[in-house]
């Protein structure tokens, strides 16, 4: 297990325990007997449940406006490094585990700020729009963790076509299949390439299957979106090349023939 995934459990494992003590001080504050209890025994007990329930009153606030603008920058501002990890017969971009991260705290923050859903009065608009929120944003919690757990932004360069690992599944596009011309990539949403052999791209678990387009999760990525399109756009029009993927001077004549940043 890799340093990365290892504090990523450890740091799930903290989010669960913080969520049962979050639960804990939901129910406190709506139990009269338990608040009563709280506002008028003395001794050292007391004075940490108060503290315990005003922090994780004030937490949920201080989790999402914290990660917000964190996520925002990460996936808007960051210029990320142009360059490729030689690794395993392949060049390698790794995955931004920070952009997941910051986008599932956001959403765990606006989620605890939601819960307990209250129906004041039976169903109502209001209600229903809260709900349908908190499940919103269960589901891309469940995606950013599993992200952050998978290694989803991680792509990878072939000899035999590039592989991209996203949140839920991954994706492998023979060099055969993809459609010529230049491509596009950014750092915010995931790049898309063109197919003319769809019945040769692999996919696995929940990703977009359209037959037209296959997409690579440069937003998810470590490397500058705009490197990769280069980097895929140089291996398309020189097969040749294809065969020098995973060795050093292979990279070196793919870092001095494609543009983008330098970091």
């Amino acid at each position: 297990m890799t340093s990365t995934r290892r504090t990523t459990l450890i740091a799930i494992g903290y989010v669960a325990g913080f969520l049962l003590l979050y639960a804990g001080a939901v129910a406190l504050r709506s139990d009269p007997g338990r608040r009563d209890w709280i506002l008028t025994s003395t001794g050292p007990v007391p004075l940490l449940v108060s503290l315990g329930v005003i922090a994780m009153t004030v937490a949920p606030f201080a989790i999402m406006f914290a990660a917000t603008p964190i996520y925002l920058w990460l996936s808007l501002g960051w210029r990320r490094p142009a360059r490729l990890e030689n690794a395993g017969g392949a060049f390698v971009a790794p995955a931004a585990h920070g952009v997941a991260a910051a986008g599932g705290a956001a959403a765990l923050g606006f989620l605890m700020l939601s819960i307990p859903v209250r129906v004041a009065g039976g169903i109502n608009p209001v209600a229903l729009m809260s709900l349908a929120m908190c499940v919103l944003c269960c589901g891309w919690v469940a995606a950013c963790v599993a992200s952050v757990v998978r290694g989803g932004g991680r792509i990878e360069l072939h000899p035999g076509g590039v592989r991209s690992i996203s949140a839920l599944g991954e994706t492998f596009v023979p060099w055969e299949a993809v459609a010529g011309g230049p491509l596009r990539g950014t750092n915010w949403i995931p790049m898309l390439v063109g197919l003319d052999r769809p019945d040769l791209v692999r996919r696995r678990g929940l990703v977009v299957r359209r037959r037209s387009v296959a997409l690579l999760a440069t937003n998810l990525s470590a490397v500058d979106g705009r490197f990769l399109a280069d980097a895929v756009g140089y291996y398309l029009a020189d097969p040749a090349e294809r065969a020098a993927i995973g060795t050093p001077a292979g990279y070196q004549r793919l870092v001095a023939a494609v543009s983008g940043p330098r970091s």
